[in-house]
């Protein structure tokens, strides 16, 4: 019994009354002695100590010192059922003196019995709306009463267990039943016509005539087949007048059922509903355990993803619109809303709304007129996908074009919002400026645009505006007393086109150019023959990727890596390789992108983990004492625990020590400000693994980082030294970035050693350890020990 309340409000139900407006915090609350012990909260933190009523009715009011020692206004328990009497929800106002708004209980009722899943799990748990403020009956699909709350008896003069077998006919006028019957037949062959919405009279048991509002929707069962009627009377109230019919009016259903993900406090998947398995085409068993990120879509910036986090750890709630991608790799935007619900011992879940916005089309469902972005005056999203599915229709050749800002975040992070939004705005000016009559701008995203274009047939033309819309961009901003430079990239697709069906196609074929556009630095990209090969190598890498980690198709090869001090080699890089069965070796510079847009780069970072700790154990036991370095991507670092539990777990499950592990990350990892990321690395080093920066010099490197980061190593670039020892100002800076790293205090790898010459040079330097192929290329475990075991060590002597 426990089980099925917890489980019912654990799933959505807790913060559905706060985002149905019923409650700006929500408590479900078990009785404990005289007092209710909160056990989960919505819209508020869940409170330790137990909370005290005065009286034993269904409906009590807290008392306002709670309220305000909660810093609340006013709140209101509400019993559950007797069958459930040691149950109760507390409903929190922020405002004193408010009661709860009908309206918003008639949204609850709506949001459970007109999606499919939620109103069949609904049926099963009915005995929690018993004590629900409005008449609720459910009643089979001739109108016979199968189950009825307690406030029913307003309208049946009689409790509510006398109801049941009794025909909804009684208690209708004579000459209101016929039509009344044929709303019932129609709403089970009809399922277009969702919810209705009747007025009509009813005829109470002592003779009065009372004029009630219900709004009816039928369930289905999963086969489609009429199930049931849930009927909730929203407004009851004498009528002395003559009756005049039936009032009748639709609200049509949702196109598509939201799905619901719920997801445990360290964001890893706990459970799903049938609706999210429809949607995405993922079985509740593929992605248990997983995180929400084998959906992401790779559309999206990190900054998106900080902002997300940071609106749900301080807010406890976020929504927007999000790009994510299905099992089968088809990209499609979802509108999101993610809900935190508090549990005991500061434990919590993170509860996921979602509905597919790819498949209703805005203009036939009646849409309302154009509407715009409050910022820049263009037209939004929404008006965009209206006119964009018109244009599809009219069959008539336009380009559609995505126009992105390229690190706009950095804005933002370096100065203030205003003047990122000041940027967008004067952004939205000078493309307003390039267009012709006839073409149409709207802001899609935080710092996305789209242009729909008349008239562009070839993709000459489309390169040809293309170019004409980006030179908008070229000269400076004066914003903040300076000067600000915008770079932007363009992606387009032409309609018609390659394999556009529909408005949805187009807008995912114009997404994937600009996102191929980015990753090849281009300021311009079109969707054609080559980028469509292109996706579809991709698309296939992504679900080959997922195979090869399953069944252990990857391998990793170790390059040494030598200690100066004793020419000995003291450390290994695990390196990921994939040799494809089809295909041939694919480069890990192709397939790691691929896993971390396609959200697989957590298991394809823990099977590295577990594979080089494995060897490193075999190592070890040969006779072998070494360290190994392991790449780990900043997107990795998001879904791990504060404390790092999960890493350091695999570690000493192989034996290991987590001295023995050094983790490499990238200068981008600081970059996104997150100051969990540094709590991370605090508890890593703590237990004894050590951090190194990889790739030092390749990005937005700053020598900031090494001061205020806590970091052991440092690798240079291979860039560093490729042109050693023949260029003088080459040697001055790689000699002043080591001297700088030497005083922090910090050990020096250099990477990408090819040449004696080089290794001759670099003996005059002050760095710990060499790598490259001059000393080994990488190499499988089997081919590692017999180098190991021939290898006289390195003749470069460390510099004082």
């Amino acid at each position: 019994m426990e089980y099925g309340v917890s489980s019912w409000f654990n799933l959505w139900c807790l913060s559905q009354l706060v985002e149905q407006r019923l409650a700006d915090g929500v408590l479900l609350c078990r009785r404990q002695g005289e007092g209710w012990q909160p056990r989960l909260a919505a819209g508020m933190p869940l409170p330790d100590e137990p909370l005290f009523t005065r009286s034993e009715r269904p409906f009590q009011r807290l008392g306002y010192p709670q309220c305000r020692a909660l810093r609340m206004g006013s709140g209101q328990l509400l019993s559950l059922s007797a069958l459930y009497p040691d149950y109760a929800l507390i409903l929190f106002r922020r405002q004193r003196h408010v009661r709860l708004p009908k309206g918003a209980w008639l949204g609850f009722f709506a949001s459970v019995f007109t999606h499919p899943d939620r109103a069949r799990q609904a049926l099963t748990r009915l005995p929690l709306f018993d004590y629900f403020p409005l008449p609720l009956v459910r009643a089979t699909p001739d109108g016979v009463v199968e189950w009825t709350n307690r406030a029913i008896e307003r309208l049946a003069g009689q409790a509510a267990p006398a109801m049941q077998g009794r025909s909804l006919r009684e208690f209708s006028l004579g000459e209101d039943w016929p039509e009344t019957r044929r709303l019932y037949r129609r709403l089970a062959d009809e399922p277009e016509l969702g919810m209705a919405v009747m007025e009509k009279h009813y005829l109470h048991p002592n003779g009065q005539l009372l004029l009630g509002e219900s709004q009816l929707t039928l369930v289905r069962d999963e086969q489609g087949a009429p199930l049931c009627l849930m009927g909730i009377v929203a407004s009851l109230r004498p009528r002395a007048t003559a009756p005049r019919g039936v009032s009748l009016r639709f609200i049509p259903a949702p196109e598509q059922p939201e799905g619901v993900m719920i997801c445990d406090g360290n964001s890893r998947i706990e459970q799903v509903s049938p609706a999210f398995e429809r949607v995405t085409g993922y079985r509740e068993a593929e992605v248990r355990g997983s995180y929400p990120s084998l959906l992401r879509s790779g559309l999206h910036s990190r900054g998106f993803y900080r902002h997300m986090n940071r609106d749900l750890n301080e807010q406890g709630r976020w929504q927007g619109e999000v790009w994510n991608r299905r099992s089968n790799g088809q990209v499609y935007p979802e509108r999101l809303r993610i809900s935190s619900l508090y549990g005991p011992g500061g434990t919590v879940r993170y509860v996921a709304v979602f509905s597919d916005m790819g498949q209703p089309d805005a203009v036939d469902q009646g849409a309302p007129p154009e509407e715009k972005d409050c910022l820049t005056g263009l037209a939004n999203r929404a008006s965009f996908q209206q006119r964009l599915a018109r244009h599809c229709r009219l069959s008539e050749p336009f380009a559609l074009m995505i126009l992105d800002i390229n690190n706009f975040r950095l804005f933002n992070n370096a100065m203030n919002h205003r003047v990122g939004d000041r940027v967008l705005q004067e952004v939205a000016a000078r493309l307003r400026g390039r267009l012709r009559s006839g073409d149409y701008l709207a802001r899609i995203g935080s710092d996305e645009f789209a242009l729909l274009v008349p008239g562009i047939v070839h993709h000459r033309q489309a390169r040809i505006f293309g170019r004409h819309v980006l030179s908008a961009l070229a000269r400076p901003l004066l914003m903040a007393e300076q000067q600000l430079y915008v770079d932007a990239t363009l992606g387009g697709a032409l309609w018609p086109g390659i394999d556009e069906k529909d408005a949805e196609s187009l807008l995912q074929h114009a997404e994937q150019a600009l996102f191929g556009a980015k990753q090849k630095k281009e300021p311009l990209a079109l969707y054609d023959d080559r980028l469509n090969r292109s996706q579809s190598r991709r698309i296939r890498l992504q679900h080959d990727l997922t195979e090869a980690i399953r069944q252990g198709g990857l391998r990793l090869h170790y390059q040494p890596i030598v200690d100066t001090a004793t020419g000995r080699v003291s450390k290994l890089e695990a390196l990921v390789r994939w040799q494809h069965a089809e295909l041939g070796p694919i480069s890990p510079v192709e397939f790691v992108p691929v896993a971390e847009e396609s959200g697989m780069v957590q298991a394809l970072g823990d099977w590295v983990l577990n594979r080089a700790c494995a060897d490193l154990r075999r190592l070890q036991q040969a006779g072998h004492e070494l360290h190994m370095a392991i790449n780990r991507s900043s997107l990795e670092f998001q879904s791990l625990g504060l404390d790092g539990d999960e890493w350091l777990s695999i570690i000493e499950r192989h034996g290991l020590s987590p001295r023995q592990i050094i983790f490499e990350i990238t200068e981008s990892l600081f970059m996104q400000g997150n100051e969990h990321h540094l709590e991370r690395i605090g508890a890593l080093r703590r237990a004894g693994c050590r951090i190194a920066i990889d790739d030092f010099g390749t990005g937005y490197s700053a020598l900031n980082y090494l001061r205020a980061f806590p970091i052991d190593m440092v690798k240079i670039d291979k860039s560093f030294i490729d042109y050693l020892p023949g260029n003088q100002k080459d040697g001055l800076l790689l000699e002043g970035i080591l001297r700088i790293i030497g005083d922090l205090g910090m050990k020096v790898v250099i990477e990408g050693m090819e040449t004696q010459a080089q290794a001759a040079y670099l003996s005059t330097q002050p760095c710990h350890f060499l790598q490259g192929y001059l000393i080994a290329k990488p190499m499988p475990l089997r081919e590692l020990l017999i180098f190991l075991e021939s290898y006289a060590g390195h003749t470069v002597s460390a510099a004082d």
